[in-house]
């Protein structure tokens, strides 16, 4: 069975990111499905007309995405009808739930374009939006090509992703699910502080003895994002149960070799998993943040419930502010300059002392493009530590452009954090 996904829509063409068939191509994957041919195209009518004839020869369902809103370019329930050789007729049904819409949004008066959204062709299945005008669409119907026969399944859903996404899941995926008899699950370790070569060389040895043993069963992929490595693995089966227990072996295996590198899985980030950590361990944490600007408390209270365990954070971007608020020596600061490991020492020792949380990190660095030196080049960071016990610092030399360096400097920072807790390395 071969499924098609054509994606309509000019602005496809040239430059913007093609969520849709990333957001189709996965909810099939992990039922066992996946897709023959994906297609972008533009809103000329001759275009989409031709390659609608073409999937419709070649595909057994067909999902198209985009072209049915109000617009003059929003051609594609003409386009498909004409293809089909089918009537379009005016729902009264249709009209009176985008009616129904617009008053919901305070709007008394529907607009007269919207009323071409309530087209639908002639035997299709109207499939609801509740988050939108525009309703999808879903057709049984045989296409006619050099004398054969064709039976099809087509489904027409709206462009915008937060309409689609209901409607895909609500009625095009229970339908596909008819189809396969295969469970797929995926599933993604998150390491920390090990490059890809290093994670790729310490997992060979598993991946080639699961190769050996399932070798139709298992498909593994590895990424890397800001210093993040992902090992992606699916495992197909016909047995949930055996699909689990894969799953779960997988990850005691990967376990093995690459130990407290894993700080998570799937969606889970550092931010997450030192959450996790401060709540068991009852800790609260605080920071100081030069060169990363906030973006380390950013990622912190991006977590829910980070209120259990976040007590502060300051940005002392200037030197002013790191004397005045976090009481860093001036001398400290003219002997030592303020990209050193004696200032992140001070910074931390200053938010721990402030905040009175149970430790506290700084960080401070060079991270581009201009202020570097041949003794302190661009990317070299100090990140600081303090509890009640100790003062610490950590000294690295990232590569990249600003934004990667203060990305990598806020990852490291909260690496630096698990992995202390992870070890009950923090003094009462």
């Amino acid at each position: 069975m071969k499924i098609e996904l054509i994606c309509t829509g000019s602005e496809l063409l040239s430059g913007k990111l093609n969520t849709n068939a990333t957001y189709i191509g996965l909810r099939l994957f992990n039922i066992g499905l996946e897709l023959s041919y994906i297609t972008n195209i533009g809103d000329k009518k001759q275009d989409l007309v031709k390659h609608f004839n073409v999937a419709f020869v070649r595909s057994n369902i067909i999902v198209i995405t985009g072209g049915l809103g109000p617009t003059f370019d929003d051609i594609t329930v003409e386009a498909v009808a004409k293809c089909l050789g089918l009537p379009v007729y005016y729902d009264e049904k249709v009209l009176k739930s985008i009616q129904e819409y617009f008053v919901k949004k305070s709007i008394l008066k529907i607009p007269k374009i919207n009323e071409r959204q309530a087209n639908i062709i002639s035997g299709a299945k109207v499939l609801e939006n509740r988050l939108g005008t525009a309703p999808g669409q879903m057709l049984h119907f045989e296409f006619k090509s050099n004398g054969k026969k064709y039976r099809k399944v087509l489904f027409l859903l709206p462009g915008p992703p937060r309409e689609m996404k209901p409607i895909f899941e609500e009625n095009v995926e229970p339908f596909l699910k008819s189809y396969s008899s295969v469970i797929r699950k995926n599933f993604s370790l998150r390491i920390f502080g090990l490059s890809e070569s290093a994670v790729a060389e310490a997992i060979e040895p598993v991946i080639e003895k699961v190769k050996f043993e399932n070798p139709q069963a298992v498909k593994f992929g590895i990424l890397t994002s800001d210093s993040i490595v992902d090992i992606k693995f699916a495992v197909s089966g016909i047995d949930e149960l055996v699909v689990d227990s894969l799953i779960k072996n997988l990850n005691l295996r990967f376990g093995e070799v690459l130990k407290d590198n894993i700080f998570g899985y799937n969606d889970d980030s550092l931010a997450s998993a030192v959450g996790k950590l401060l709540i068991q361990r009852k800790k609260t944490i605080s920071f100081a943040e030069s060169c990363t600007g906030g973006k380390i408390a950013s990622a912190i209270t991006d977590i829910a419930d980070s209120s259990l365990y976040f007590k502060t954070s300051v940005v002392a971007y200037s030197n002013e502010s790191k004397f005045k608020i976090l009481g860093v020596k001036k001398e400290t600061l003219k002997e030592f300059g303020a990209v050193s490991e004696e200032i992140a020492k001070e910074m931390a020792r200053g938010i721990l002392s402030l905040s009175e949380s149970d430790c506290a990190f700084s960080v401070t660095g060079i991270s581009g493009p201009g202020g570097g030196s041949k003794d302190k080049p661009i990317g070299l960071v100090y990140v600081g530590f303090a509890d009640n016990k100790k003062t610490e610092s950590f000294k690295f030399n990232f590569i990249g452009t600003r934004k990667v360096i203060k990305d990598k400097a806020v990852n490291m920072v909260l690496d630096l954090l698990r992995k202390k807790l992870l070890k009950n390395d923090l003094k009462e």
